[in-house]
């Protein structure tokens, strides 16, 4: 499997997630489904450092990117401007990469990781330590399924902790926890994203880098928009 074959993989299994998300808020197979998109996109943007010729260059489109989507973002899943889009993580998680290469240090990765939490930014913390972990453990896909699993089970943590804060009602019990997080329980289920990263073959495959890019804030333009349509 080659690196845009990996690309096609991990947006295909976006989609089914929003769609979930957006028109079948109560299906949890294809919840469950999309909970492996992240962890591809994360070992896809450690593999594209490693790659890259011009890093700074890479990580100002992904920003750039994170900006454009915002409002599409927000118009597909009616999220307030304080909950940042996917690509924001995905930068963070690029630039902790970055920094560490720099520094050898491990704090500013620590730094780029809470940094996505003062915006609510998708996956948040744990999002990019897996991107990292992506990084730190390449080619060691034992390891890789380790860390991946922690950070899932950072991020189930994380959802419930969220759910705490923005819910008024909120009661620390089983009976409220499941239907209220279950998204962030199925989280665990992304570590066997790992797998599927162990049959890249480090071959890079036809050159799909605007699509990639043009997908994310394009199939959420369209899937506000059918929203918007049946809504009215």
């Amino acid at each position: 499997m080659n690196s845009a074959t990996l690309k096609l993989l991990a947006c295909a299994l976006m989609l089914v997630d929003h769609l979930g998300s957006i028109f079948f808020p109560h299906e949890p197979v294809m919840r469950a489904i999309g909970r492996l998109a992240y962890p591809l996109f994360a070992y896809l943007i450690a593999e594209g450092y490693s790659h890259s010729k011009d890093r700074t260059s890479y990580l100002g489109r992904l920003f750039l990117l994170s900006l454009v989507s915002q409002p599409f973002y927000m118009f597909a899943f009616r999220y307030p401007v304080i909950h940042f889009n996917v690509f924001f993580t995905l930068a963070a998680g690029l630039y902790a990469i970055y920094a560490y290469e720099k520094k050898k240090s491990f704090i500013p990765v620590f730094l780029a990781a809470v940094s996505t939490e003062f915006v609510k930014a998708s996956y948040g913390m744990p999002g990019v330590l897996m991107i990292f972990a992506m990084h730190y453990f390449m080619g060691n896909h034992k390891k890789m399924f380790l860390w991946v699993l922690i950070a899932a089970v950072l991020c189930t943590v994380r959802g419930i902790v969220w759910r705490y804060f923005d819910d008024p009602n909120f009661v620390p019990s089983i009976a409220w926890v499941v239907p209220h997080a279950r998204v962030s329980l199925m989280e665990p289920i992304a570590a066997l994203s790992v797998p599927l990263i162990s049959l890249y073959n480090g071959k890079l495959g036809p050159k799909l880098r605007y699509f990639f890019y043009a997908f994310y804030p394009g199939h959420l333009a369209i899937l506000g928009t059918i929203r918007w349509l049946l809504s009215r």
